[in-house]
């Protein structure tokens, strides 16, 4: 794994001296990529956090629990 990232950034090093269009061309691409990455990382928390809560209020509020109704499910299959 070592020997893979030091190539990979001897290659960028190279591409950087040798042709520095191409590499402005894929750094501009990969800034682009992790805008939408990190919008998509802090939406996936706020809304993991959301339906966290969500199904623990409903588990509370009508006695749906998840587990029991797997445990249920198993053991009528079996």
């Amino acid at each position: 794994m070592k020997n893979i990232l030091s190539l990979l950034i001897l290659g960028v090093f190279a591409i950087y001296f040798i042709q520095r269009s191409l590499f402005d061309t894929l750094l501009n691409n990969l800034v682009h990529v992790s805008q939408f990455l990190l919008l998509f990382y802090v939406i996936w928390i706020l809304f993991y956090d959301f339906f966290r809560s969500l199904k623990k209020k409903l588990g509370e509020k009508f006695g749906i629990h998840l587990k029991r109704f797997k445990r249920k499910i198993y053991k009528l299959k079996r």
